[in-house]
């Protein structure tokens, strides 16, 4: 694929979102339309974006699994759990971890897609601690994703470009020619969608007592003292990574109490919900939402 116009056009095809604001790299909604040449800037390096998925009828062109850590055993059986349904997917390498992304040839329901991909985490037993499209139903712009290939026509960047069978960069256009021919329908989706089985939430209250840092130093695990320690995650605001490290702390083995207490003495240095009325509600529901079977 030697002609670039046409290579811009496939990409801003794969990864359709609104059109009526997109995400900055630093983060933050940037309200302006979202025009092919966007997708070129981003491309050649002069202005990196990120796309909200969500549309207003609800429907989203493609989801996105983010795997926060450099795990590509993760990644890649979540893949596995896709491909034994019939559905295509590609395996981003990110600045901490992976992204799976799952091309659809039409609008597909945001419900559908988001449990396609929840069922997936659930079979292979992987948490699903970010998963876009975030919503079932359009509320708002809702939350962007970060494209890759950033600058590639220009520079190629040492991540955040899609990897091979071999865990090697697949070329862009590559991987444009590969995720066009491979995109998949709704009637694809839905049937791994419908084996998903939402969680029942947890009655958690919290006890409005946070763990100290001394003390958070001696239970943590090096990956979650780090997220700790130096959150929230450049990638990510204050409230997705309380919730990120929330996961973290779920898979380290820690009770929801002890994970309460730590994500609350992190939420009263990075500023979130601390001294905020209705505080220790949210904080108790991140707790409830991430520890709920």
């Amino acid at each position: 694929m030697n002609d670039n116009s046409e290579l811009v056009k496939d990409f801003a095809q794969l990864f359709i979102g609104r059109t009526d604001a997109h995400g900055s790299w630093e983060g933050g909604c940037i309200k302006e339309e979202v025009t092919p040449s966007k997708y070129l800037k981003h491309l050649w390096g002069q202005e990196y974006i990120g796309i909200y998925p969500m549309l207003n009828d609800s429907t989203v062109w493609w989801g996105c699994s983010d795997i926060d850590v450099d795990d590509i055993d993760q990644a890649r059986n979540i893949q596995l759990a896709l491909k034994l349904k019939s559905i295509e997917s590609w395996v981003e390498r990110t600045v901490k971890g992976f992204h799976i992304w799952v091309f659809a040839n039409e609008p597909v329901s945001a419900r559908v897609m988001r449990r396609a991909l929840l069922a997936a985490h659930s079979a292979v037993k992987v948490p699903a601690k970010e998963i876009n499209p975030k919503q079932e139903e359009a509320s708002g712009y809702g939350n962007y994703v970060r494209l890759p290939y950033p600058g590639d026509l220009f520079e190629p960047m040492g991540t955040r470009f899609v990897i091979d069978s071999a865990d090697k960069p697949m070329p862009l256009d590559v991987f444009i020619t590969e995720a066009m021919r491979c995109r998949v329908t709704e009637g694809q989706l839905i049937p791994l969608a419908n084996m998903y089985v939402p969680k029942q939430s947890l009655n958690f209250v919290g006890n409005n007592s946070s763990i100290p840092v001394d003390i958070a130093k001696s239970i943590l695990r090096p990956y979650s003292l780090k997220m700790f320690l130096e959150g929230p995650l450049p990638d990510s605001d204050r409230s997705g990574t309380l919730v990120r490290l929330a996961y973290r702390l779920r898979s380290d083995g820690l009770t929801a109490e002890i994970a309460y207490g730590i994500i609350r003495s992190a939420d009263i240095r990075w500023g979130k919900f601390y001294l905020r009325e209705d505080g220790d509600m949210h904080i108790s529901k991140i707790i409830a939402d991430v520890y709920g079977e």
